[in-house]
């Protein structure tokens, strides 16, 4: 049975830790989408403002060999680089595991979403990781069969930004609350409001419509 994991882990405990807890820098995610060798994972996307210092940071991290920024669109950069580690324990475990990476973000914590044919292969991938000593927290677990109700694909914390987000009057016409103030009422960055209900828009569109 096809199994979805989601799990998380404290900034400290994955690459780009100490450039993600800057105030400047609001979210960082890895774009799975573009393609890549599967053994790489290279790029990133940055949200937030004084991405120098960000790169200066970056720059020191004894876990990266290289970084360039490629792109930039809408205050946010996009970024390639090569690793040394910690992303090449994410990489080896899935590798080991038959798994595949489907998003990796973070803001507070960093969030995983990975796809297992097995659970059998899940053990193999969260073994492996516990021998690395990272406190790695399974969030979410849930397979591919079912109702909509039960697997929509949602993080918890997608769902409950795009519920509080309806329940607030966010999709009104016009709108009842900016999405400067859902953040305010979620108690999290705008950053990460924005991501949450894009992501949770797109999962929901290719659960029901596509």
């Amino acid at each position: 049975m096809t199994v979805i994991a989601e799990f998380s882990l404290p900034v400290d405990d994955f690459v780009l830790g100490n450039a993600l807890q800057l105030d400047e820098i609001k979210r960082i995610e890895f774009d799975c989408k573009i393609p890549a060798r599967t053994d790489s994972m290279p790029y990133f996307w940055v949200w937030g403002s004084q991405f120098d210092q960000f790169e200066t940071v970056v720059d020191q991290e004894q876990a990266i060999d290289s970084v360039v920024a490629i792109d930039e669109l809408d205050g946010t950069r996009l970024y390639r680089a090569t690793w040394r580690a910690r992303v090449s324990y994410l990489l080896e475990a899935t590798k080991r595991s038959n798994g595949v990476i489907r998003g990796v973000a973070g803001d507070t914590r960093w969030e995983f979403e990975l796809l297992f044919e097995q659970r059998e292969d899940l053990v193999t991938f969260t073994d492996y990781y516990a021998d690395t000593g990272m406190e790695l927290e399974l969030e979410r677990l849930y397979s591919l069969s079912g109702t909509l109700a039960d697997h929509d694909d949602l993080t918890p914390a997608q769902r409950e930004t795009l519920i509080t987000a309806e329940q607030k009057g966010f999709y009104d016409e016009p709108r009842s609350i900016t999405m400067e103030e859902l953040a305010d009422e979620l108690g999290v960055s705008l950053a990460a409001v924005s991501g949450r209900l894009r992501r949770g828009t797109s999962k929901l569109i290719r659960k029901t419509l596509l």
